[in-house]
């Protein structure tokens, strides 16, 4: 029920899940460090913070629901802030 109605520990448990999804990186702490799609290393504390180094945010799918992500049919992906900027810029120049 906490998971369909948010709160504290739905959102935690939301963003250890999708962190699990990024790969670990040999040699280093996996709870700490890991590595997103592009290989480009993401730190767990930088979590949207977009002018860290290693900072990181969640990457839905395009035209993805609440839904699914509640049910765990979700694609969704942790993504660099830097590589995530660019899905941003995308989408813009398309809706102009």
């Amino acid at each position: 029920m906490n998971a369909l109605f948010g709160g504290t520990y739905s959102t935690h448990a939301r963003r250890v899940a999708i962190w699990n999804r990024a790969a670990p990186i040999p040699g280093c702490d996996k709870a700490i460090w890991r590595c997103d799609d592009q290989g480009r290393i993401i730190r767990w504390a930088d979590y949207e913070d977009p002018f860290s180094r290693y900072g990181w945010l969640i990457l839905r799918g395009r035209g993805e629901t609440r839904l699914a992500q509640t049910l765990g049919l979700a694609t969704v992906r942790p993504v660099h802030v830097s590589h995530a900027e660019r899905f941003d810029d995308a989408s813009q120049r398309k809706a102009a």
